[in-house]
């Protein structure tokens, strides 16, 4: 099934909840999403620690 966002390329360099929810719903709608990431310890967001619970429970 083709999306509306088919041959579209998007290079997400978001951190936290909006940058990569945002790249979900383009590669949703058909995009290739590239994610970089921080290479020492990626996005802050996992590795917030509130005690076993994840962040965005």
């Amino acid at each position: 099934m083709n999306g509306c966002l088919d041959g579209i390329r998007v290079l997400e360099l978001g951190n936290f909840i909006s940058g990569p929810y945002g790249a979900m719903l383009l590669a949703d709608m058909g995009a290739e999403v590239i994610k970089i990431e921080n290479p020492k310890g990626g996005d802050p967001f996992r590795g917030w620690d509130l005690g076993g619970d994840q962040p965005n429970f």
